[in-house]
């Protein structure tokens, strides 16, 4: 790849500052900025001159702002700014009030954000800032849309030093000619003191010179994870990590292979969990048998090309997406109308005809299962190693402390391991006093068990049982009883959605279609929506036009959301396919499917019919 770096020097700029302000040599701070161009890359002058031609970043109308959180004298927060001006390729500016240098009293945090038009979102980096203390950005101009606004080389974040750690790296040892592009940043999911999950991220920094470094503050040991990415290459990697204060974590080079690496700092915590398996020759092995077999397929003529990071082990998939985690942790201790979980699928009194029609169903030809390609399953086997490991620790260790870092990390399945999950952080709870519980274990054994509960209700909800009843409020304020409505139709599609919900989207075309092709035969939908709250809902309702009866179980309504746990919703979308007396025919039904049940129980209707194309003109030879 052919990659374009311009970067100016700021050794002048820097100089006539600093004999400008020869009287504060240790007061004033510098924000400066460089610029990265990545040109695209070309495989052949044929394949260059037909690639659409790529417009420079413009920055004659960008706004950089500069600015900070302060308390006035009525001890009220106010946004102080420091700077909100223009911005180019190559910017400086002196923190300064009047033609002052600014004083930070204190280590401080500081926003610093970029809009390059009025109309696009801003680009904000937090970082922290002293008196005498500068901050170098860069401005990455990809081909493609995704430009990266960062700190450059070094990411400072501290506000309490002797809570300090360091994540440090020199990644020369990956022989990349994209390094110079190279970000890196830290993210930790974490239970606060209140019992409340959040995140926080440290950077993103640009690697300089193949080296970065990444320094904040913490209270107390926390899982984490540790990024490295490029958008022009096939680096993209993550390694887990435990910060702890007073922590220093060095990148290195892991085995033989570049594509995943070590993290070591040879004390603590991160010692304990990561080190003792990380290091072990077994895993080491494992790594570099599935980097080798990548490298391999990716090079071989006859098999396609495989990104390093496909088949992530993702908790979302293509289709549907996770509400559990969405869910406010209260929840798991409502009061529901669940229905009774059975062993058997016999169909309840009254529901034998939906299990008659799911027999009577002709089978679906089924679709070869993929096949993953080796470098995977073996990648996979190391993942499972990782694990297993981590378990041991959770399970077994003589530290608590020890235990509880391994199970924040989620090495227990909440769908797949939830009863081992609720014993290991029953058993943890023994072992530290109440407020400590309540804090930070009783909100993790609450979630767990909500989606435990979710998956078994899930479960007992098959063609032949019926639905929970429910009664929830429409846009309009009026409560709808599903019952009654049912009561009045032949068939009822129950679809559990959100307005964030892509997948939930991309059916709406189609049932719009279905909607309007079988009202007249007492078709319905009832859209539930899991929003967040009443405008979320609304809006989506609105942009999407959604003609159909639109019920809400919203967060912010401080209900539980016990419908969707009766109902077991851990995904949307979800579909119940049921009767005038909610007995269930169909769970999850494709639109596809959908088409063709109606369209057999009810007949096609010629809105369903796509018309024929005309076959085009055959043009006359003339003689």
């Amino acid at each position: 790849m052919n990659n374009f770096q311009k970067i100016l020097s700021l050794f002048c700029a820097f100089a006539l500052v600093a004999v400008s302000n020869a009287g504060h040599p240790d007061a004033f701070s510098i924000v400066s900025s460089e610029f990265i161009s990545i040109e695209p890359e070309s495989k052949t002058e044929a394949a260059a001159a037909e690639a659409p031609s790529i417009e420079p970043v413009d920055f004659s109308k960008a706004v950089l702002t500069i600015s900070y959180e302060t308390t006035n004298s009525d001890g009220e927060a106010e946004t102080q700014t420091l700077y909100e001006g223009s911005y180019e390729e190559h910017f400086i500016h002196l923190l300064q009030i009047g033609d002052q240098p600014f004083l930070f009293s204190e280590p401080t945090e500081v926003s610093i954000s970029l809009k390059i038009t009025e109309e696009s979102d801003p680009m904000t980096i937090n970082t922290v800032m002293d008196s005498g203390s500068d901050v170098r950005l860069v401005y990455v101009d990809h081909p493609g849309p995704r430009d990266e606004f960062l700190v450059f080389g070094s990411s400072n974040q501290v506000l309490n030093s002797e809570n300090k750690f360091a994540v440090t790296g020199d990644l020369s040892f990956i022989e990349n000619d994209s390094l110079h592009t190279t970000s890196a940043f830290v993210w930790a999911t974490f239970v606060n003191s209140e019992g409340q999950r959040q995140g926080k991220q440290w950077g993103p920094v640009l690697v300089e010179d193949g080296s970065f470094v990444i320094e904040g503050d913490i209270d107390r040991p926390l899982t984490a994870t540790l990024y490295l990415r490029n958008q022009s290459s096939f680096l993209n990697t993550t390694a887990r990590i435990i910060l702890e204060p007073q922590g220093e974590l060095t990148v290195a080079k892991l085995g033989n292979q570049t594509q995943e690496v070590s993290v070591v700092s040879g004390k603590g915590y991160h010692a304990q969990l990561i080190e003792s398996w990380q290091q072990s020759d077994e895993y080491i092995a494992m790594v570099e048998a599935w980097t080798s077999e990548q490298e391999r397929a990716r090079n071989a003529p006859d098999e396609p090309a495989d990104s390093s990071d496909e088949a992530e082990d993702e908790t979302t998939s293509d289709t549907e997406e996770e509400v559990a985690s969405e869910e406010d942790d209260s929840d798991a201790d409502a009061e529901v109308d669940s229905v009774e979980l059975v062993d058997a699928i016999e169909p309840v009194e009254g529901c034998e005809d939906a299990v008659a029609q799911e027999e009577e169903t002709e089978p679906v030809a089924q679709t070869p299962s993929y096949e993953y390609p080796q470098w995977y399953t073996l990648r996979m086997e190391a993942a499972a190693f990782q694990t297993e490991k981590l378990q041991d620790i959770a399970k077994n260790h003589k530290d608590p402390n020890a235990q509880l870092l391994a199970m924040q990390m989620g090495i227990f399945s909440p769908y797949e391991d939830a009863e081992e999950a609720l014993a290991v952080w029953g058993a943890l709870a023994e072992k530290f006093d109440a407020d400590f519980v309540a804090a930070y274990i009783s909100p993790e054994l609450e979630r767990i068990e909500l989606v435990h509960t979710r998956t078994l209700n899930n479960e007992a909800l098959v063609p032949g049982q019926k639905v929970p009843a429910f009664t929830l409020a429409s846009l309009d304020g009026d409560d709808v009883s599903l019952y009654d409505l049912a009561k009045t139709k032949d068939m009822v599609l129950i679809d559990f959605w959100a307005s964030w919900c892509g997948p939930c989207i991309a059916t709406f075309p189609e049932l719009k279609k279905l909607h309007a092709a079988y009202t007249d035969e007492n078709f319905e939908i009832v859209g539930v929506s899991v929003d967040n709250n009443f405008e979320d809902w609304s809006g989506g309702v609105e942009d999407h036009q959604l003609p159909w009866v639109q019920l809400g179980e919203l967060k912010d309504a401080n209900n539980g959301s016990p419908v969707s746990k009766s109902y077991g919703i851990n995904f949307i979308p979800s579909t119940f396919l049921i009767d005038s007396q909610g007995c269930i025919y169909r769970k999850n039904i494709h639109t596809s499917e959908l088409k063709d049940f109606l369209v057999d129980r009810y007949g096609l209707d010629e809105s369903l019919v796509e018309p024929e194309e005309e076959p085009e003109e055959t043009p006359e030879i003339s003689s």
